[in-house]
């Protein structure tokens, strides 16, 4: 009996598990991120545990870094303001800095 209530709590874990992955990866879009990033925007860098979107950062850690590495003229500098206006990408400073701050 105690092994047969041990086995339903293990399962009862593993579908928590799942369903709680699930519900964060269907969190991840363009347009949580934009929400996500406004809130640290108007916030000014914090964002609170509940508003944070797994993979938003990381993103736009990437914008940032393909904007820096490219300059301004080219066409990959340009396809990484598109990919940071489309996810709304502000990263955290004083104040926090936009995608108009790294010249997009």
């Amino acid at each position: 009996m105690v092994s047969s209530l041990m086995s339903m709590v293990r399962l009862l874990v593993v579908a928590s598990i799942f369903a709680l992955g699930e519900h964060i990866a269907a969190a991840f879009s363009p347009e949580s991120c934009t929400e996500m990033f406004a809130s640290m925007k108007k916030l000014g860098g914090t964002v609170p545990p509940a508003d944070h979107v797994a993979g938003c950062t990381e993103v736009c850690a990437k914008v940032k870094e393909l904007k820096e590495y490219w300059g301004s003229k080219t066409d990959m500098a340009k396809y990484a303001c598109e990919q940071g206006k489309t996810y709304g990408c502000v990263w955290a400073g004083t104040p926090p800095v936009t995608m108009s701050d790294i010249g997009c």
